[in-house]
């Protein structure tokens, strides 16, 4: 019983006001948990996408100014003849690395250094499609487009 003038918590409410509290706080953890791996799954696929946007920019450029193209191996790399010669575009095996190689001067740059899942080209007349696949951990992004040479030859 309680007596009149004393003050403070029974047992019963303190341990109600436990468990409630805890509940609050397993809720919170678990909201912010999962924002978190949300938000660095979707800042992954950004980045993947800019990735795969930039190797596409610059493929294309090099295919638009070029005057015929090959396929090389089974579609996964692309020979473009410009005018300062043979560029080849390829993934370095076993690397899912991203290079191109200018048979001009020799020089080789990479253009993306890893992620690279599949990278696919096929020749008709002066369209050249391109599919790249990027993947890291379990995001992956895909883009496909068809390009045209502005300087074909029909070589």
């Amino acid at each position: 019983m309680k007596r009149k003038g004393q003050k403070g918590f029974t047992l019963i409410e303190l341990i109600i006001a436990i468990i409630t509290g805890t509940i609050v706080i397993l809720a919170a953890g678990s909201i912010l948990f999962f924002a978190n791996r949300y938000w660095s799954n979707a800042w992954k696929k950004t980045n993947l996408q800019r990735d795969a946007s930039y190797a596409m920019f610059r493929i294309s450029r090099s295919i638009q100014a070029g005057r015929s193209a090959q396929v090389e191996g089974a579609g996964q790399g692309l020979r473009i003849y410009n005018e300062g010669g043979w560029m080849r575009f390829f993934v370095t095996p076993g690397a899912s690395r991203l290079t191109l190689k200018s048979d001009a001067g020799g020089s080789t740059g990479t253009i993306l250094e890893k992620n690279v899942e599949d990278l696919q080209f096929n020749v008709e007349g002066n369209k050249v499609t391109i599919n790249l696949k990027l993947k890291q951990d379990n995001i992956q992004t895909h883009f496909a487009s068809t390009v045209m040479m502005r300087n074909y030859y029909g070589g």
